[in-house]
């Protein structure tokens, strides 16, 4: 069952529980510096609350609609975000990932660095999910 958590006119966070994942789906821009790091502490939010419930828990980003962020974005989400996601635990996250190229080289260059997490970018949510769904079996 998929449960919405937080909505505005960026990105919806859900938690789904089949998979299970904690998603987030972004189209367009965000509105500034600081509604990108609003919607970043929402999905920490979330997945603070839901962790403990599962075994496995992992995140999956739909970015198809995302536009490009800005460096300092890309910042905050490498030096704030990674590290906190890491910490908690979070072992998989699928990215199906936009057709702009300078959106996907933002992707790209988010996720650099982790060392903790497997990455793995997808053009399609159903290999997305699928691949999500293989690590929780396999974890078991």
């Amino acid at each position: 069952m998929v449960k919405q958590f937080y909505r505005d006119d960026y990105v919806t966070i859900e938690l789904d529980d089949e998979v299970p994942c904690v998603k987030a789906t972004a189209q367009g821009l965000p509105k500034f510096s600081e509604h990108f790091q609003l919607v970043q502490i929402k999905r920490l939010e979330l997945l603070h609350q839901e962790i403990k419930n599962f075994d496995l828990l992992h995140l999956l980003t739909d970015s198809r609609q995302a536009g490009p962020i800005l460096d300092i974005d890309v910042e905050f989400f490498k030096q704030s975000v990674l590290p906190e996601i890491e910490r908690m635990g979070v072992k998989f996250w699928a990215i199906v990932l936009p057709k702009s190229k300078f959106t996907r080289f933002a992707v790209r260059e988010m996720i650099s660095q982790s060392e903790e997490i497997e990455f793995s970018t997808f053009d399609d949510m159903r290999e997305a999910r699928t691949w999500l769904k293989s690590k929780s079996v396999m974890a078991l």
